[in-house]
């Protein structure tokens, strides 16, 4: 077989696809450094099956896959492809062309193909085992394999003689028998263990078969008999029964009549009381209809008050107002006096001034006798000083005026202001007085609101009692009838345990004779108790031993046997306290049973008992295991090897051995444990049921109590709403008074307010301040004049002398008009003063005569509002005698209907007696029918349950007609199966499936033995051949290697050796060489380049034993020196005509004897590249 080429594709740093044809003889492919070579190599072993990524230089598998470069993005794939020919049938099973394929893909998912077909690694393995190739062989050669030649313990060297031996397919082989022959012995083992516990099954199985097949024929008979028995008790109860029917009928009868009595003395009684509900609700509304009258009569009252309050208030300010309107006239007329005296000066100096003009102008025309320009820069010196003093004479006058009127008004001011200062001393307690009036008055109102919000609420309470008290009288009467029936079944269940019914015989009489039998403690049912949930399950465990009795010690199961001996009473199983031991379950098998969830628990452990009476429970209990469902019970049971009972909640069980018991009947029996558990369940009801009535009947009382409370809390709260109306309207009538008078006051002070705006004196005093500055700046222009006309007047004094005295007359003159214009100001502003009063007194008296003519109409609408309002309360006093007369007529209804009720209540307590009389009489025979209707269900349910049949078809197969008889036969047959004791019904079926299984087990335990037998034999034959091959090629080995290395070595010797010749199968290979000039010594003692080229020597060897088609040299020569070089290339070509070589290589000497020369070149940064070139074709 050949190789014939390699497709690589994707695999590491070949991003493109890339293909390699290899020719016979040696092929080498050199390259630099990192140039991706020895990927070549690496993808041939990829192919070939490698699965360690690690020894690809990866971490993980994917990491094969080109992972990208700098220019190119990482692959998704990498794909090897080797191709062979066979034609030579190296591969005998295989094809001419044979090709295998491996890809791989970056999600880790990888695939193998030989010849287009997938197939699986392990087929590629097998493939090649034992053939010299592979992913491992020595075929595959690189310098760490060389160095692991050399550097590997001995023992780990002989792989290489079992790959050239071809003993791997026997390894393998023995490994695989070995497996299998611990698997056997496994398997023999549990086998052995099952068949043990078999053996330990059977022998009991066997003897208790025997008995239940006995036992089944007398059951048989005693079914017919026991059948005839509840057929004839059946009917005479029947008989019974309706004797009782007609009874109970009676007593329903008589019960039903004074049940109707009572409920018609009841409705009587209802009646009364929605009637006295009704007289309440209607006295309610007209007691409010008279508190409203009330409260109208009083604010009615109120109102008439106010209003003549504001009547009187009226009169006097009218009064005020005149008298103010007089005084303002009278002062009118006065300064309406002094204007005309003024405005009459004013004429006169009107006068004056006109005749002073006059002289003035005519001395004026006779001034010329001073120069001209002179005379006319005198003259409006003059003039501008004369006009500037008249200026500041009108302002010093203005001013004047101004201080006077000031003085006037700072006078009228301080009066008002003390007007307003004592309004205002008094509207503060008026504002207390409103404010205070204001909080008593919401007070007061939300106190009424309060109580009738209170009276709605007694009125919502009482009606909500009425029917909570309807209620609980339902409520007690349903509670007594559940009671009556819960009591009737109680005594139907304790006359069955007390007559011990459901026992077996001789059980019933030990049980009741045990206060004469000294030691009996009681059975096995009344010595347990247990849990409602789990109770068939623990029922289904016991099954009749229930029924066992446990005694203080064997004395005293000696005596209860001599008594049922002597009395031949029947048979009875007796547990004695001293002697019993406790039985438990194996830790381990418990273990792993409480490893599943299924696992309840064990079934001692979920009952309670007297500490007396542990060793008895832990024996009958102990070794039981309580699951939640049979999925739980199968699945335990394999876990623990079928060697533990298993009872589910529903009673389904798992036999130790695997057999399993299920099933229902039509109807369900309760046994004797669920009787005793309803015994206790019916008496916690009954007493959780007195507590109810009690509670009723105490519940009751409290609410008729609340009742009472409630009627008596709303009658105060009636009372006090009549006296808060009452106060509300007295106080409601204080507040409008109050109000009267605070808004009054307020009127007067925004009165007073306006007067203080007229009499601001802010304007005036603004010009006074303007007039002092201008008189100021008048005084400084006047003294500047004067300075510059007394030049003038010096400059042409001379000139002046003849005309002093018309000009002193002149001046004389003009002084004279100054002071009369001075006067007449004086006089315009005195005018002026009197007309400001006169306009104020003017607007003083419209504004009284104004108020006067408002409060006069105020008083002609109040006068008709007090004639209304006079007219109202005769309407109001009316309406209210009417309503008091209907109060009072109310009254005294609702006091007659009080009687009633009390009477009628009192007759109902009389009624609801004669009933509880007769419900007890009811309920007696109720009691005496229910035992006997419980009596015929139990009759009629163990028909159904035991024989699965109507009374009408028992009544068909029924053919006994004598009771007694029938009883007696009953007693014979009881008294025999009693005798037998226990018995395991299933122990028929069980036996014959153990012994079926015990037979099959024996069986396979020999057919084990068997195969363990055929593996031993088979195995040491797989060992015998590894030997003799082992030896043969380890001697073919070792000559071709001591003959080899004097050849590669040019003299020296070597010899192979084994390190435990009498141990083949285990032994080492040890290596001895002796290099021409040196002693003989072992490998590792050896110089590097010594020890690689008697590594190289024993491959050599190894291919000349066994010649494989082609070999793989990575650097193998890496180590050598030149002349070691040229040998070992040398060597080579003795090869190459049965094997092909790929040699990866550095070294000149490897190069030159290749036949082909492949480049590995990386041109583009992190992608490989071939370039190949046949020698031959350059030679």
């Amino acid at each position: 077989m050949k190789l014939k080429s390699l497709t690589i594709n994707g695999f590491k740093s070949f991003a493109d696809k890339t293909e390699i044809d290899f020719q016979p003889g040696i092929t080498g492919i050199v390259g630099p450094n990192g140039s991706g070579k020895s990927n070549i190599i690496e993808s041939l072993r990829w192919v070939l099956g490698e699965q360690s990524a690690k020894s690809l230089r990866g971490s993980k598998m994917p990491d094969v896959i080109f992972a990208g470069s700098a220019t190119r993005a990482p692959l998704n794939r990498a794909e090897v492809e080797i191709e062979f020919d066979n034609s030579d049938r190296f591969l005998p099973d295989q094809p001419d062309e044979l090709r295998i394929t491996r890809r791989i893909y970056r999600s880790g998912e990888s695939e193998f193909l030989l010849n287009g077909k997938k197939v699986r690694l392990k087929d590629i393995v097998n493939l090649f085992m034992d053939t010299g190739l592979g992913k491992e062989s020595f075929s595959v050669i690189s310098q760490g394999r060389v160095e692991s030649i050399f550097n590997s313990k001995p023992e780990d060297r002989r792989v290489l003689i079992e790959e050239t031996a071809g003993v791997l397919k026997y390894k393998k082989e023995k490994e695989r028998a070995e497996k299998e022959l611990k698997e056997t012995t496994d398997h023999l083992d549990r086998v052995v263990d099952i068949l043990t516990e078999l053996k330990r099954q059977r022998e009991p199985l066997e003897e208790q078969a025997s008995i239940a097949k006995d036992y089944v024929e007398q059951k048989k008979q005693f079914d017919y008999y026991h059948l005839n028995e509840l057929v004839l008790e059946i009917q005479q109860g029947r008989k019974q029964k309706a004797e009782l029917d007609q009874q109970l009928k009676q007593a329903k009868e008589l019960l039903a009549k004074y049940k109707q009595a009572a409920l018609d003395q009841e409705e009587h009684t209802t009646q009364l009381h929605e009637q006295q509900q009704t007289i309440e609700n209607q006295l309610d509304q007209v007691q409010t209809q008279l508190v409203t009258l009330t409260q109208q009569r009083e604010r009615l009252a109120g109102k008439k008050d106010i209003s003549e309050q504001q009547r009187q208030f009226q009169i006097e300010k009218i009064e005020s107002l005149t008298k103010q309107i007089d005084e303002n006239q009278h002062d009118l007329a006065k300064i309406q006096e002094k204007l005309a005296t003024a405005q009459k000066r004013i004429e006169e100096l009107k006068g004056e001034k006109q005749k002073l003009q006059h002289q003035i102008k005519s001395l004026s025309a006779d001034q010329k006798l001073a120069p001209e320009e002179l005379e006319q820069a005198i003259a409006k010196l003059t003039d501008q000083i004369n006009q500037q003093t008249q200026q500041k004479m009108q302002a010093e006058n203005e001013i004047h005026v101004l201080e006077q009127s000031e003085t006037q008004r700072q006078s009228e001011l301080a009066q008002v202001q003390k007007l307003l200062a004592t309004a205002q001393a008094e509207t503060k307690p008026l504002q207390d007085q409103l404010t205070a009036a204001k909080t008593q008055t919401a007070e007061c109102q939300a106190n009424l609101e309060d109580a009738e919000r209170q009276a709605e609420t007694y009125r919502e309470k009482r009606t909500k009692l009425n029917a909570q008290i309807d209620q609980q009288r339902q409520n007690w009467y349903q509670a007594s009838e559940i009671m009556q029936k819960a009591q009737a079944r109680l005594e139907a269940l304790e006359s069955v345990a007390h007559n011990y019914s459901g026992y077996y015989q001789g059980v019933r009489e030990v049980l009741k004779q045990r206060n004469h039998l000294q030691g009996i403690v009681g059975s096995v049912a009344e010595a347990i108790n247990v849990d409602q949930q789990y109770s068939q399950a623990i029922e289904t465990t016991l099954g009749s031993q229930l029924q066992n009795i446990i005694v203080k010690d064997e004395n005293a199961a000696k005596a209860g046997i001599r008594f049922l001996t002597q009395k031949r009473l029947g048979r009875a199983t007796f547990l004695p306290q001293t002697t019993m031991r406790a039985r438990s379950i194996d830790s381990r098998l418990l273990q792993q049973a409480r490893n599943d969830s299924g696992m309840i628990g064990i079934a001692s452990d979920l009952v309670t008992f007297d500490a007396s009476n542990r060793n008895v429970i832990q024996y009958l209990l102990g070794t039981t295991l309580i699951v939640k469902d049979i999925d739980a019970a199968t699945r335990i049971a394999r876990a623990v090897n079928h060697r533990v009972k298993l009872v589910t909640l529903k009673g389904e069980v798992v036999n130790p051995g695997g057999s399993m018991t299920g099933g229902a009947n039509r109807t369900q029996r309760n046994g004797l444990l669920q009787k005793k558990q309803e015994s206790t369940v019916l008496k916690e009801q009954l007493k959780t049921m007195q507590t109810k009535l009690g509670e009723l009947e105490e519940h009751g009382k409290q609410l008729k109590r609340q009742l009472a409370d409630v009627i008596t809390k709303d009658q105060q709260n009636a009372t006090q709403v009549n006296e808060l109306h009452q106060q509300l309207t007295a106080m409601q009538k204080k507040l409008a008074a109050i109000q009267q008078q605070f808004d009054e006051q307020h009127r007067h002070q925004e009165q007073l307010h306006r007067q203080l705006q007229d009499l601001d004196g802010t304007k005036a005093a603004a010009r006074q301040a303007e007039l002092k500055k201008q008189v100021e700046s008048l005084t400084a222009s006047i003294a500047e004049l004067q300075t510059e006309l007394d030049g003038k007047k010096q400059f042409s004094e001379d000139a002046r002398s003849t005309q002093r005295e018309s000009s002193a007359k002149l001046n004389e003159f003009k002084q004279q008009l100054l002071l009369v214009n001075e006067r007449l100001t004086n006089a315009q502003l005195q005018a002026n003063e009197y007309q400001t009063q006169i306009n104020q007194l003017n607007r003083a008296l419209d504004q009284g005569k104004q108020s006067l003519e408002r409060i006069q109409s105020q008083q002609s609408l109040n006068d008709m509002h007090g004639d209304e309002l006079a007219k109202k309360q005769a309407e109001i006093e009316k309406q209210h005698a009417e309503y008091t007369a209907k109060v009072k007529q109310m009254r005294a209804q609702r006091d007659e209907l009080h009687d009633q009720v009390a009477d009628a209540e009192s007759r109902l307590r009389r009624a609801n007696e004669l009933q509880q009389a007769s419900n007890d009489d009811q309920r007696k025979a109720s009691l005496q029918l229910g035992r006997l209707t419980s009596k015929l269900e139990q009759h009629l349910q163990e028909l159904t349950d035991t024989y699965e049949m109507t009374f009408e078809k028992a009544v068909q197969e029924a053919q006994e007609t004598d009771l007694n008889e029938v009883q007696r036969h009953l007693k014979l047959l009881k008294r025999g199966i009693d005798e037998l004791g226990e018995v395991n019904l299933g122990a028929i079926d069980e036996f014959e499936r153990v012994n079926e299984r015990f037979e099959f087990l024996n069986a396979q335990q020999n057919d084990l033995n068997n195969a363990k037998e055929t593996l031993v034999q088979s195995m040491d034959e797989m060992d015998n051949e590894v030997k003799t091959r082992f030896k043969e090629t380890f001697d073919q080995v070792a000559t071709a290697f001591a003959s080899l290395f004097p050849q590669i070595f040019g003299g020296g010797k070597a010899y192979l050796t084994l390190t435990a010749p009498d141990d083949l199968l285990h032994t080492g290979i040890e290596i001895t060489a002796q290099p021409p000039g040196k002693k003989a010594q072992r490998l590792s003692l050896l110089s590097g380049g010594e020890r690689s080229l008697t590594a190289i020597t024993l491959l050599f060897a190894l291919l000349k034993v066994r010649p494989v088609p082609f070999a793989v040299l990575d650097e193998a020569e890496a180590a050598l020196d030149d002349a070691n070089v040229a040998r070992y290339s040398q060597y080579l070509k003795n090869f190459d005509d049965e094997t092909q070589f790929i040699v990866i290589t550095h070294r000149k000497g490897t190069m030159m004897q290749a036949d082909v020369l492949y480049g590995v070149t990386m041109q583009e940064s992190g992608v490989s590249k071939m370039v190949s070139v046949s020698l031959a074709d350059v030679i």
